[in-house]
Parts: structure tokens; sequence; C-alpha cells
């Protein structure tokens, strides 16, 4: 509820940089990888927020998003015009144009809690949402279609979700209550 907050000293010292920003329940931030001055944060209730100047002033970036309760954020590493976010409810929703326009990429998952969206970093047209009662999903296709990938998973409720920036085929999932489960196939089976 306190917004955001930025240090420009190695987190030494933090000041409030709320300028523009109407909701400051802010769940979730997301940094551009090939512009790091542009950042996009998920607000409980405000939807998404992004910020061109290292968030010095935000501005909303809504239009089309149908969900104000956005949880997760995450930019494609490969073409950084592209973001996805993970909404309470209504599932995921992708941005093409760095969140101009934003539009429902959620065929299979489309009423699902989904806490978080990460890409895999060697095919970026792979993703995988993890979701409050549903498990795990994955998305061979940008986000088009999803299908839930729980075996092994004896709790449902994933909380973050990580995949091995040096070995994509490992995931982890950390669950509300159920430990951490790691997956060595691309989230095939989990243990």
């Amino acid at each position: 509820g306190g917004g955001i907050f930025r240090s420009t000293d190695a987190g030494v010292s933090w000041a409030a940089t709320n300028a523009g920003l109407t909701d400051l329940d802010v769940i979730d931030l997301a940094i551009d990888p090939t512009t790091p001055a542009t950042i996009y944060a998920a607000t409980y209730g405000g939807g998404v927020f992004k910020s061109i100047d290292s968030g010095g002033i935000w501005a909303s970036a809504n239009t089309g998003l149908t969900n104000p309760t956005v949880v997760t954020l995450a930019i494609d590493p490969t073409a950084s015009t592209t973001v996805y976010a993970g909404t309470f409810g209504d599932g995921v929703f992708k941005s093409v144009d760095s969140g101009s326009t934003w539009s429902e990429a959620n065929t299979g998952i489309q009423n699902s809690w989904v806490d978080n969206v990460t890409i895999d970093p060697s095919s970026p047209t792979s993703l995988y949402a993890g979701t409050v009662f549903e498990g795990v999903f994955v998305s061979t296709d940008s986000g088009a279609t999803w299908v839930a990938i729980n075996t092994g998973l004896t709790n449902l409720f994933i909380y973050s979700l990580a995949v091995d920036p040096t070995t994509p085929s490992r995931l982890y999932a950390g669950t509300d209550g159920g430990g951490v489960f790691r997956s060595t196939d691309s989230a095939a089976t989990w243990a």
C-alpha cells in the first residue's frame, strides 16, 4: 500500500517514486531488459502502470485490460515490446506494443487466478503460469493456448515459478504450505 520506492545507492537509502501512480498497492514490477528506464507496475486494483523515466512518472497502461487486479508481469527477453500480465480471475493478457493495448491470451486458462508468469529464456514462445488452486499451466505458442501440467504436484496453489537460466528444462514451483517442487523435464512432471 505504499507504492514504489527507488534506491540509487545500491539499497542504502530509499525514496518513494509514486508520481502518477493512482493505486499504491503494487504487487509486481518488470523492467524492460532492452530499455531499463521503462518499468511496468502491476497493481491490485488499478491494473498496469508504466514509467519510461526509471519510475519518475507513472501512467496508466490499461487499454483492453478487463481486470484491474494484475498480480504478475513478464517481458519477453527477445522482444521487449511483448508483455504478459497475470490477473486474479481472468487469466493472462498480452501486449505486443509495450503496454499500450492488451488482449486476452488465455484460452485454456481464462478463468484462473494467475499468480506468476515466467518465460523460458531459451524459447520465449514457451510460457509457464502458476495459478491459485489449479497448479501450473504451459503455453508453447506465446500465450495463445494453455494446458495444465500438474503431474506430481501435490499442492496446486502456486505462489512462484522460476526457470533455471542455465538449464531451462529445470523449473521450480513454490507453493502455499506444500514446499517447493522441481521439474527437470520442462514441467512435464514435478517432484
